[in-house]
């Protein structure tokens, strides 16, 4: 598993690329995550192939946006990757 941290061309990050951009992962220290704590995650995605998005958060819900970003709950994440469901 190939895990770092990405800069996108215009200078945007993402916390967590797993495999060959195949997984962007935002870690966010909010709950009700908005358009603007996603910037990172979606200009990598018009960079990148990214099979999936998913920014992680305090957020109570999980649920997944209009572009199809999936925001989870940290706990939820955690749940869901020890599980095998994210990797």
């Amino acid at each position: 598993m190939d895990l770092k941290i990405r800069k996108t061309s215009s200078g945007c990050e993402v916390d967590f690329i797993l495999g060959d951009h195949e997984i962007a992962i935002e870690a966010e220290s909010a709950e009700g995550i908005k358009t603007r704590h996603l910037k990172g995650l979606r200009a990598f995605r018009e960079e990148f192939a990214v099979n999936q998005a998913i920014a992680v958060s305090l957020d109570p819900q999980a649920r997944k946006t209009d572009d199809g970003t999936l925001i989870l709950p940290w706990k939820d994440f955690l749940r869901r990757l020890w599980a095998g469901e994210i990797i």
